[in-house]
């Protein structure tokens, strides 16, 4: 990648995290940003192109703090420290902006259903290769659902406690 391709797609990423996705357009973005339309369309060949490569950075960078911490961790110990990381206050765009894009998907297949689809089944491997014993990919289907329910909650609420009380009782069940 270019240097000049790497600068937008962090500058992308910082927009989306703050405007979120809804109603995206290239003008605006590239005024907010400091760059043109046509010099997004140059380096990343349309606004869909642009919107993945910044969703997949940011998956990617989630994943990767997820991995640092089930490396250090059990799987119980993991999510309580992945949770905890979702919850805090600094990664609150992160977290609206994967469940708008989540919510988006199944009114636009198109622009939202292959990452909706790779972000899912990437945290599905990702704890599968975690968990033992049988069933793993059913329990790791399980545990994505209850967490993400939960993070939903927690966004739609704010009642990080009573989540957060409801994620530790989830565990202990695992």
């Amino acid at each position: 990648m270019s240097v000049r391709r790497d600068q937008l797609l962090e500058a992308t990423i910082d927009y989306l995290l703050a405007n979120g996705v809804s109603g995206l357009s290239l003008r605006p973005l590239a005024a907010a940003i400091g760059t043109k339309a046509r010099l997004l369309i140059y380096h990343f060949g349309s606004r869909d192109a642009l919107l993945s490569a910044a969703l997949s950075v940011i998956l990617q960078r989630v994943q990767e703090e997820f991995l640092t911490m089930q490396r250090e961790a059990s799987l119980e110990r993991a999510l309580i420290r992945f949770w905890n990381f979702a919850t805090d206050k600094k990664n609150g765009g992160t977290l609206r902006l994967i469940f708008e894009v989540h919510g988006l998907a199944p009114h636009h297949p198109k622009m939202f259903g292959a990452y909706t689809r790779n972000a899912l089944e990437s945290w599905r491997r990702l704890l599968v290769q975690k968990i033992g014993g049988r069933r793993r990919e059913e329990r790791a289907t399980l545990i994505i659902a209850v967490v993400d329910g939960l993070l939903l909650d927690y966004l739609a609420t704010g009642d990080r406690a009573r989540n957060t009380r409801a994620l530790k009782g989830f565990i202990k069940t695992l």
